[in-house]
C-alpha cells in the first residue's frame, strides 16, 4: 500500500465502510427515483404540505391566527419522516424507502427552530454518539439535496481506489505540490499538533504583492546566505516547475486544494484515521457507514463545479494554523466566507514566496523556465502570477532576462500586466545603467546571421539549409544545392540523413522567434517618433548597421541626420555602410558627432529647386533600388490639423461617431500600445475610462472618449458591448514624477488637462490619428447615424440605455481614411507594372479592370470586388495563390499593408480570368452569363 505511514489494517477497514456507504446510498437514490416517477416535484411538495399542516396545527393549539413562530416555520424545518407521509398529498402508499433510511428518519427531527412547541415537538432526539461531528439538521429536502442521481455524492469504494492512484501519481510527479497540501491539511485540522507542522510554510510567507519589497528580498538573502539555505532554494525551483506542470494538466481555481487528485492524495491519510478512530465506538462497518450517510452534510462533494467532484465539505473549515503563533488564546474560528486560508499570519500560497527565492538567487540559469511560465500565465491570463513572474524575472536582470521580457511586450494586451511588464523591463535594465529602449538594443539576438543577414547551414549531399529576412521582417527558411540554386523542397533521403532532422526543428524554432523579434524591434523603432529616440553615428554604426539583424531593418529606412552645425538632411544606409541621397547618390560619410533618428514625411514638406518634394523624391528611389520598407516612411500617411480641429480645440472630432466593432478595435489597440478598457453593459464605469496612449517623452498623453450602444440589443447576460460609438480625441497633460526612461512610466500620472490642438508636435499629431485611422479603418462596422441625434445627446455614456440599434440603416461606402488613400497612390505607381495598359484604371476609391470574360471593380478600402455591368458581388476567398504582376521583380512598396498585396493578386488574377480554374469562381461567372 502506497501509504506507508498508515497500516495496512486500518486502510482495509477504511475501504470496507465506504463499500458499505455506497450501497447505502445507492439504495436512496434508486428510492429517490421511483419518488420522483410519481411526481418530479414531489419532495418540494411534500414540505410545502408538512409546513402549511403544522402552521395550522400550532395556530389552532395556541389559538392565533399570526405570530412570529409560524413565520419561523419552513421547509429547512420538515423532518426526513415527512417524505414517507403520503397522506400530506392525499397519495394512500408511497414507496418504500430502504430500512436503515427509515430508522434514521424516525429518529431525525428538526430542532432548528430553537424552542420546544409542547407535544408537537417531543424531545425524543438524540444525535448518535459515534457520528464524527455534530451539527444542526436543515430538514428533509436539504438532506435529499447533498444526493445526486449519478450516486456519487459521498466518499465510497470508487472514491478510495481513485484517492490510492492519486497517492502514487502525485508523490511520484509533483511531491512539492503534495508536500504543500498535506502541510494545509495538518494545519486545518484542530486534532493536529504543532510538532507535525513544518516551517518551512513560514519561510515562503510573503505579502500578497506583485513585486518583492527590498526588505523581502533581503529576507531572503539572508536565508540563502546559511548553510542549509540551498535546500530551500532547490525546494522553490521544484515547486514552481511543478506548479507550472501541474497547471497545464488540471485547471487550478484559488488554491492547490482545490484540485481533485491533489485534496484526495492529501486528505486521504486524514479520512482514514477519522474511520479507525470512530470505528470502535459504532461496533460495526455497517453502523459507521450509517453514521456517514446519516450525516451527509460533513462528507457531501461540493457542489456547482463538476470539477470538484471529490473534494469534500470536510467537517467546518479553519483557517489555517501558524507553527509560530504571536499570541497564545483561542484558535481562530471559522471564516462566513468559509475560505481554509483567512489567516493572514500563514498560507497556503506559497508561490510569490518561492518566486521572492529565486528573485534572490539571480541564478541566470533559473530565467528560461520561469520565461515559460510567464507565457503559460499569458495564455491563461492569469494577471497576479504573471506579474509576480516577471517581477522575478526583472529582479534576476541578466540580458537573457531583459531579451525574453522584450519579447514577452509584444504579446502583452492586458493593461495591468503591460504596467507591471514595462516596470520590471526598466527593473531589469537600470540594473546596467541603461534605459529600456538601449538595453533591448544590445541585448538583440544574433542568430548567427552572417554580413548577408542570412545563415548557412550544411545538411547533407552538398544540400545546405539558409536562413534569411525578407518582407517586413519575417523569417524564412530556403534550401539550395551545391551550385546555389534554390530547391522547393528536400528530398527523402536527406531529411532522413543523420543529424538533418534536428538541425530542421532548431532552424524552424529559430525562424519563428526571429520574426517575433523583428515585430518587437519594428514597433519600438516606429515609437521613436513618440519616444524622441536619437542615436550618436558612432552608438548606432555599433548598436545597428553592425547588427545582422537591427541591420537589416535599419539599411532599409531613411535616416534624418542632424549635424553639430545645424544643417539637416536625409539618407539611407548601404549594405557596405555607403550612405545615399534622396537621389540614390552617394553621399559623403557621416561624422562621428552627428545625431540620427529616423525620419518622418512631416519632417521635410518642403520642395527643392525642381519643385519636387524629398518625399517624391525617396518614393522613386525606394523604387528603383526596389526596397521594401518594413516601417513605410516614403509612402507614409500623414494628418494635420484641419481648421475644423482648430475651432474644436481642444478636441478633435474628426473620429466620432464611428460604430466600431469592440472585440477587433480592442486587438488593434492594444497591439499598438494603446490601454484600452472593454466596455461593458454590467460595469457602467468602465464607459468614464477613455481609450489612452501615454507620451511622456512629450509630457501629454492622447486618448480616445467612446462609449458602448446597443445594450438592449445584447443577448441576456452578454459580458461586453459588440459594438462601441467613438467620441472626440484629445491630448492632456502628463506628469511625470520620476524617470519614465528607466522606471518603466510607474510614477506617471494623468493629470485630465487638456492641451490645445495647435500646441502638439505635428508629427505627433499625425501618427495618433493615424492609429485612430487604423482602429476606424479595421474595426468599422458601417453603421451610421444620424449627427444631429448623437449631437443631442449630452453624455457618451447614455448611448447604453438606447433601443433599436441594431435596425439602424447601414451606409453602403465603408471607410477610407487615409491608409486606404495611400494604398490608392502605391497601386496608381505600380499601375506600368502590370503591363496592361488601359486595361487597368484608377478611379476614386476604386480599381477598374477589364477582363476577358467580364469587368470588374475592386474597392480599394475593403478589397471588395464587383463585376461590371452586373453589380454582382464576386466572393473571392483570401487564400487565392499569389500571381506575379512583374515575373522581373517583387518590390512592393507597402510590405505591412496585407489589404494591398490581396488587392494586387486580384488584379492580377482578373485580368486574365478566362485562366482561372477555380470552380467557386467560374460558378460564379458562369451564372452571370445564364
Amino acid at each position: 500500500m502506497p501509504q506507508n505511514y498508515l497500516l495496512d489494517t486500518d486502510v482495509a477497514l477504511a475501504r470496507m465502510v465506504l463499500t458499505e456507504v455506497g450501497i447505502l446510498e445507492k439504495q436512496l437514490i434508486r428510492w429517490m427515483a421511483e419518488m420522483e416517477k410519481i411526481d418530479g416535484q414531489i419532495f418540494w411538495k411534500l414540505s410545502d404540505a408538512w409546513v402549511a399542516r403544522h402552521k395550522s396545527r400550532i395556530a389552532a393549539y395556541y389559538g392565533i391566527s399570526k405570530q412570529p413562530l409560524l413565520d419561523n416555520i419552513t421547509i429547512d424545518h420538515v423532518p426526513l419522516t415527512a417524505c414517507m407521509m403520503g397522506e400530506l398529498l392525499g397519495i394512500g402508499s408511497l414507496p418504500h424507502p430502504p430500512n436503515w433510511f427509515r430508522r434514521y428518519a424516525k429518529q431525525e427531527i428538526s430542532h432548528t427552530l430553537g424552542i420546544e412547541t409542547s407535544r408537537l415537538f417531543p424531545a425524543k432526539y438524540k444525535l448518535s454518539d459515534i457520528a464524527p461531528s455534530h451539527q444542526p439538521k436543515q430538514g428533509m429536502l436539504n438532506y435529499m439535496r447533498l444526493f445526486r442521481s449519478s450516486g456519487h455524492s459521498l466518499p465510497d469504494e470508487h472514491w478510495f481506489d481513485q484517492a490510492v492512484r492519486d497517492i502514487d501519481e502525485m508523490s511520484r510527479d509533483f511531491p512539492h505540490l503534495l508536500w504543500l497540501v498535506r502541510e494545509a491539511m495538518v494545519r486545518e485540522d484542530r486534532a493536529s499538533s504543532v510538532n507535525d507542522m513544518d516551517s518551512r510554510l513560514e519561510l515562503f510567507q510573503v505579502p500578497n504583492v506583485p513585486r518583492p519589497s527590498k526588505k523581502t528580498l533581503s529576507r531572503f538573502s539572508a536565508r540563502l546566505s546559511e548553510t542549509d539555505g540551498h535546500q530551500d532554494l532547490d525546494f522553490a525551483r521544484c515547486f514552481l516547475q511543478e506548479y507550472g506542470r501541474f497547471s497545464e494538466i488540471h485547471h487550478i481555481y484559488y488554491d492547490l486544494t482545490c484540485v481533485p487528485p491533489l485534496y484526495r492524495a492529501a486528505i486521504f491519510p486524514r479520512f482514514v484515521r477519522l474511520i479507525n478512530w470512530v470505528f470502535p465506538k459504532a461496533g460495526s462497518v455497517f453502523r459507521l457507514a450509517e453514521a456517514i450517510i446519516q450525516n451527509p452534510g460533513l462528507y457531501t462533494f461540493r457542489h456547482a463545479r463538476p470539477q470538484d467532484i471529490g473534494i469534500m465539505t470536510f467537517g467546518k473549515h479553519y483557517a489555517l494554523r501558524t507553527k509560530f503563533p504571536a499570541t497564545k488564546g483561542a484558535l481562530p474560528k471559522r471564516s462566513e466566507c468559509g475560505s481554509l486560508f483567512s489567516n493572514p499570519e500563514v498560507s497556503a500560497s506559497i508561490f510569490p514566496g518561492c518566486l521572492c527565492m529565486i528573485a534572490a538567487a539571480k541564478d541566470s540559469s533559473d530565467v528560461p523556465w520561469l520565461l515559460s511560465l510567464c507565457t503559460q500565465a499569458l495564455k491563461k491570463e492569469d494577471v497576479s502570477q504573471f506579474n509576480r513572474l516577471v517581477a522575478a524575472v526583472g529582479e534576476i536582470a541578466t540580458p537573457d532576462a531583459i531579451r525574453g521580457l522584450a519579447r514577452l511586450r509584444s504579446k502583452v494586451r492586458h493593461s495591468t500586466m503591460l504596467v507591471q511588464l514595462d516596470a520590471a523591463l526598466a527593473h531589469a535594465a537600470s540594473a546596467s545603467g541603461l534605459t529600456t529602449v538601449e538595453a533591448e538594443e544590445l541585448v538583440a539576438p544574433q542568430y548567427g546571421l552572417n554580413e548577408h543577414f542570412c545563415r548557412v547551414g550544411d545538411l547533407s549531399d552538398g544540400i545546405r539549409l539558409v536562413l534569411s529576412i525578407t518582407g517586413s521582417g519575417q523569417g524564412v527558411i530556403r534550401y539550395e544545392d551545391a551550385e546555389g540554386k534554390q530547391l522547393s523542397k528536400l528530398s527523402e533521403k536527406v531529411r532522413k540523413a543523420p543529424g538533418v532532422e534536428a538541425i530542421l526543428r532548431a532552424a524552424r524554432a529559430d525562424a519563428k522567434m526571429l520574426t517575433a523579434d523583428m515585430s518587437t524591434h519594428r514597433l519600438r523603432l516606429e515609437r521613436s517618433w513618440l519616444t524622441g529616440q536619437t542615436w550618436l553615428y558612432s552608438v548606432f554604426q555599433e548598436r545597428w548597421l553592425s547588427h545582422p539583424v537591427l541591420g537589416w531593418l535599419a539599411r532599409r529606412q531613411i535616416w534624418l541626420v542632424a549635424e553639430p552645425d545645424g544643417t539637416v538632411f536625409t539618407c539611407l544606409f548601404g549594405r557596405n555602410g555607403e550612405v545615399y541621397d534622396p537621389d540614390g547618390n552617394k553621399h559623403l560619410p557621416l561624422k562621428a558627432g552627428v545625431l540620427l533618428s529616423l525620419w518622418h514625411p512631416l519632417h521635410s514638406e518642403g520642395k527643392d529647386a525642381d519643385g519636387k518634394s524629398i518625399v517624391a523624391r525617396w518614393r522613386a528611389t525606394l523604387e528603383r533600388l526596389k526596397i521594401s520598407q518594413p516601417i513605410r516612411q516614403a509612402w507614409r500617411e500623414t494628418y494635420t490639423l484641419t481648421q475644423a480641429e482648430r475651432e474644436s480645440s481642444p478636441a478633435s472630432y474628426r473620429y466620432a461617431g464611428r460604430i466600431l466593432n469592440q472585440p477587433q478595435v480592442v486587438e488593434i489597440g492594444r497591439k499598438r500600445g494603446w490601454r484600452i478598457r472593454n466596455l461593458s453593459p454590467h460595469i457602467p464605469s468602465s464607459e468614464s475610462a477613455p481609450w489612452t496612449f501615454g507620451l511622456p517623452a512629450h509630457g501629454i498623453y492622447a486618448e480616445i472618449r467612446t462609449g458602448g450602444v446597443g445594450i438592449n440589443d445584447l443577448e441576456h447576460g452578454a459580458g461586453t458591448f459588440t459594438h462601441v460609438i467613438t467620441d472626440r480625441v484629445r491630448f492632456c497633460v502628463l506628469k511625470d514624477q520620476g524617470n519614465w526612461l528607466y522606471d518603466g512610466g510607474r510614477k506617471l500620472t494623468e493629470m485630465k488637462t487638456p492641451l490645445r490642438l495647435g500646441d502638439i508636435s505635428q508629427v505627433v499629431f499625425s501618427e495618433i490619428m493615424r492609429d485612430v485611422d487604423l482602429m476606424v479603418s479595421t474595426a468599422a462596422s458601417n453603421i451610421s447615424f444620424d449627427p444631429e441625434t448623437i449631437s443631442s445627446i449630452p453624455d457618451l455614456g447614455v448611448w447604453r440605455r438606447q433601443s433599436g440599434l441594431a435596425n439602424i440603416s447601414i451606409s453602403n461606402e465603408s471607410h477610407f481614411g487615409g491608409l486606404a488613400q495611400s494604398r490608392r497612390e502605391a497601386i496608381v505607381s505600380l499601375l506600368p507594372s502590370f503591363k496592361a495598359g488601359d486595361a487597368i484604371s484608377v478611379d476614386g476609391n476604386y480599381v477598374f479592370i477589364n477582363g476577358v470574360r467580364h469587368n470588374y471593380k475592386i474597392n480599394i478600402g475593403t478589397g471588395d470586388v464587383m463585376v461590371i455591368p452586373y453589380n454582382r458581388h464576386l466572393v473571392l476567398r483570401s487564400d487565392i495563390g499569389k500571381f506575379s504582376y512583374d515575373e522581373s521583380s517583387e518590390y512592393v512598396p507597402l510590405h505591412d499593408d496585407d489589404q494591398l498585396a490581396l488587392i494586387i493578386n486580384r488584379i492580377t488574377m482578373l485580368l486574365k480570368d478566362n485562366r482561372i480554374r477555380d470552380q467557386d469562381i467560374l460558378d460564379q461567372l458562369t451564372s452571370l452569363s445564364d
